[in-house]
């Protein structure tokens, strides 16, 4: 057999015996974001009761999200609001082992995980587009390992306010009065 050949047919085997779809180990792909559910062949997710919360508190325009309970390899992780299909905000510098993404073409909009080391208790920082005063939720698929995972597990609703904007648009006026009641008395 001639040696193109020959590895053609090294190829076909090594193609064969290569798993349809292997997991993920660098994150979740982007087709993955508006189902959240991951791309695991063969595998669905689980339907009882997920080991997994997801823990928010609200400062304003930045709220710390975190995913509690056992240990896990894969997330993502995604902001929208209520009974809607885009992600929204961006997420601050993510811990190590996971990384940001640009689901539906927006950067920084969501997070997945960069390998399949353990990760638990881990917090994410997002902040908000403070375009209005809104209600949110956040989104998580979490992954035990690549049989083991849960979609969409929901935190709370949370009400975002853009207070940050208000301060900072109250305080230049102030400025501006004392400016004009200083013009005035000279």
């Amino acid at each position: 057999m001639e040696k193109p050949q020959l590895r053609l047919v090294v190829l076909v085997v090594l193609a064969a015996c290569w798993p349809a779809v292997s997991p993920l180990p660098s994150g979740a792909p982007l087709g993955s974001c508006g189902s959240m559910a991951p791309r695991h062949n063969g595998v669905t997710p689980q339907t009882g009761p997920s080991p997994y919360s997801i823990m928010v508190k609200n400062y304003t325009d930045k709220v710390e999200v975190t995913v509690m309970g056992s240990s896990y390899r894969g997330i993502l992780l995604e902001a929208r609001y209520p009974n809607q299909m885009d992600a929204i905000g961006t997420w601050a510098q993510p811990p190590n082992n996971t990384k940001k993404i640009a689901c539906f073409n927006k950067m920084d909009s969501a997070i997945t995980h960069s390998n399949t080391y353990v990760k638990a208790n881990v917090t994410y920082t997002w902040i908000s587009p403070c375009s209005k005063n809104d209600t949110i939720i956040f989104l998580a698929t979490v992954a035990e390992n690549r049989e083991i995972y849960w979609v969409k597990l929901a935190s709370d609703p949370v009400r975002v306010m853009c207070s940050g904007s208000a301060i900072n648009l109250h305080g230049f006026a102030a400025l501006v009065m004392l400016m004009i009641s200083a013009v005035a008395v000279l």
